[in-house]
């Protein structure tokens, strides 16, 4: 198991063709908080916090070296796979689809 700060190389070994995948991993990394199968683990060190991510399905653990890389990996959700539309919009949408009204 390595750690990796290349988020693109991690998020290829991650199936997130499920939008309630796709909505763990934003609000894990989002609200610093467990959801599904991701983990987040949050260090202070001495110059700043770092965020260590990670995913029953893939062996390496994603590092979010700053404030500033965590916000870009969380645009990277949203450009990505969210179709367009913000994680809230997205899951909404999806959900909604869902539904056999």
């Amino acid at each position: 198991m390595a750690t990796t700060t290349d988020f693109l190389a991690w998020l290829s070994c991650i199936d997130l063709s499920d939008y309630n995948d796709v909505w763990s991993l934003y609000h894990t990394v989002s609200d610093l908080s467990d959801y599904s199968s991701f983990e987040i683990d949050v260090k202070e060190e001495t110059n700043g916090m770092k965020y260590f991510l990670k995913s029953v399905e893939c062996d390496d653990t994603l590092m979010l070296a700053s404030e500033k890389a965590r916000q870009t990996f969380l645009s990277i959700i949203e450009t990505e796979y969210c179709e367009g539309m913000d994680i809230d919009g997205y899951y909404a949408y999806h959900h909604a689809m869902e539904k056999d009204d």
